[in-house]
């Protein structure tokens, strides 16, 4: 997150980090629309989170449910993808035992949950994103989005590159 701006994902759990293992808590989430980075923008994001001390952090467990904006890789047109965020994770506390790359608990007792979301949310972004499982795509000579027209290019059904192959063809008898 930019340093700038505070995170919305953003929980004060210096109360757990004093009352010691075994407390918990649960949360509710509920945004309209949030902004995780310039790339990852959620609506909505809701879901519950439980939060629970152990011996070694914080242990988030739960699940977030929201949309992803995306682009049909056939057509180029604009789609929301419905995601489940699905969180499993260990916030250790104090910060200094966390292994290199794992999330921690800042010496303030604030969590920001904003990373871990940012990441599984991308994760569940498919390799190639489709705003139906039928889209025809766009023409590949003159770009026609085929879901809402036909062109009116002339299909050549042999590749070019096989025109000298055609040529031999013809000139048999």
């Amino acid at each position: 997150m930019s340093s700038n701006k505070t995170s919305r994902l953003r929980f004060n759990f210096g109360f757990m980090l004093e009352a010691g293992p075994g407390t918990s808590r649960i949360i509710e989430l509920d945004y309209p629309s949030i902004q995780l980075e310039e790339d990852v923008t959620l609506s909505p994001l809701k879901g519950t989170f439980q939060a629970i001390r152990n011996s070694k952090g914080i242990y988030i467990t739960g699940e977030l449910f929201s949309n992803i904006s995306a682009e049909c890789a056939r057509c180029l047109e604009p789609l929301m993808l419905d995601i489940a965020i699905q969180m499993d994770d260990l916030f250790y506390y104090p910060p200094q035992t966390a292994p290199q790359g794992e999330f921690s608990v800042g010496e303030d007792g604030f969590l920001d949950l904003a990373p871990l979301v940012r990441q599984l949310s991308l994760l569940e972004f498919p390799m190639q994103p489709f705003c139906r499982s039928d889209c025809k795509g766009l023409c590949i000579n003159c770009g026609q989005n085929l879901n809402e027209a036909e062109c009116d290019c002339e299909v050549d059904e042999i590749d070019p590159r096989f025109n000298v192959l055609r040529s031999l063809l013809d000139s048999m008898p």
